[in-house]
């Protein structure tokens, strides 16, 4: 071998062994890769629903956590079937009905427990289940309702929870108010929060104004002082005839009579007049502006939650026996499928009107029209809109001196 081969062989050699020796230096110094920390569980999460007239508390839990509260002895099946959900949701009910207290304004409220139910989904991602449908217990939880009927707008809400169990510390809650949400916490260490409305509790519509029908003039007769006077007149007549004198003279007797007139005057008052005058309806222009506030008004009642306020406002648009099947159809129609109870607020109303004739009975008039409605609900963290579509027969009749719906035949119902 020659100088310069064995120069060239010891520079390899070289050059392999500084390589080794680095990438044994770089194994070396790298740490090990570490694994990714565990997502924590999220076991409750809680919506205040602030209204007027009404605040709806709502919390979710982790399924198989709560069925360890419960005491379940054996762990769910991979599937909750409908049997299984029941169960679970009595069970539920038993333990937290009382777990839920609000004031407002410092005054306890006292509401009621709506119930429990099973939701498929996760926290402001909940599913539609139908009814008796099977849900996969790694997409369950467990949601329990609690309603309050409240003062119109009072200046706070305050929550108190005491349904804290083994592995809960803290609840999670967001209050949602009109299209406006706000997040808030309650601990076990102290269990209530307080949301300060602060004049952002959107107040609900007044009612709509129904064309007023006129009224006639009226005269008031006083009866009683009017028969006073005429027989005043005849028993004076009938001593003039006799030519007998008035007992005391004439001034005692003139002075009496004008007397007992005046104090008679309030008794016993007839009213002549004054009746509405009912304007025969044929064209569907005016038919329209009467219906459609009349309709409206109808579901400007269910803004409240006391079922006696709403059959008061109720009573303003309708008249007789239909007033309770309308109450009964329209809050069914205003809740949300499933078992929860939750109620829609109508926020988008119109009104159209086909056809204008006469009242089958009575006075009135009778109309074949379609009336849309639209309303939102928060439920659960998110919001579900709803657009209800009718087509009718209404009747409109003059009760009193207003227009009131005295019949409803609805002859198409669409959910749109």
């Amino acid at each position: 071998m020659t100088h310069f081969a064995w120069k060239k062989t010891a520079l390899l050699a070289w050059m392999t062994f500084t390589t080794f020796v680095v990438e044994a230096q770089t194994l070396t110094v790298s740490p090990p890769a570490q694994p990714a920390a565990p997502t924590a569980e999220k076991i409750a999460q809680s919506y205040l629903y602030a209204e007027p007239y009404q605040a709806r508390f709502e919390v979710l839990f982790d399924v198989t956590r709560f069925s360890q509260w419960l005491g379940e002895k054996e762990s769910l099946p991979p599937e909750l079937d409908a049997a299984t959900q029941k169960s679970l949701c009595e069970k539920a009910a038993s333990l937290a009905t009382n777990w839920c207290r609000l004031n407002t304004g410092g005054t306890s409220q006292s509401g009621h427990f709506i119930g429990a139910s099973i939701i498929k989904g996760k926290p402001a991602a909940t599913l539609p289940m139908a009814e008796g449908e099977a849900v996969a217990t790694t997409e369950a939880m467990l949601g329990l309702i609690w309603e309050f009927p409240t003062p119109p707008a009072p200046d706070h809400f305050t929550v108190e929870w005491s349904g804290f169990q083994d592995g809960v510390e803290t609840l999670p809650l967001r209050v949602f108010f009109g299209s406006q949400s706000e997040v808030m916490e309650i601990n076990r260490g102290f269990p209530r929060a307080t949301w300060k409305t602060q004049g952002r509790l959107a107040m609900p519509r007044p009612l709509a104004e129904v064309p007023a029908l006129s009224v006639t003039q009226s005269i008031s007769l006083p009866l009683v002082s009017i028969i006073w006077g005429i027989l005043g007149l005849i028993f004076y007549a009938f001593v003039r005839i006799r030519e007998h004198h008035l007992p005391g003279g004439s001034l005692p007797f003139l002075f009496t009579w004008i007397f007992g007139a005046v104090l008679s005057w309030p008794l016993l008052n007839i009213q002549i007049g004054g009746n509405p005058e009912i304007p025969a309806i044929t064209d569907k222009a005016v038919a329209e502006k009467i219906i459609t506030p009349l309709l409206r008004n109808v579901y400007r009642a269910f803004d409240h939650r006391v079922e006696s306020e709403i059959y008061d406002v109720l009573a303003l648009s309708v008249e007789g026996e239909l007033l309770r099947k309308l109450y009964l159809e329209t809050i069914s129609a205003l809740t949300l499928e499933g078992r929860e109870g939750t109620r829609v607020t109508i926020s988008e109303f119109s009104t159209d009107v086909f056809k204008v004739s006469a009242a089958k009975r009575g006075t009135g008039f009778l109309t074949d029209c379609q009336w849309t409605a639209m309303g939102s609900v928060g439920h659960w963290g998110h919001a579900h809109t709803r657009v209800n579509r009718y087509t009718a027969s209404v009747t409109i009749s003059p009760v009193g001196t207003a227009w009131k719906i005295t019949d409803l035949e609805v002859s198409e119902a669409r959910r749109l």
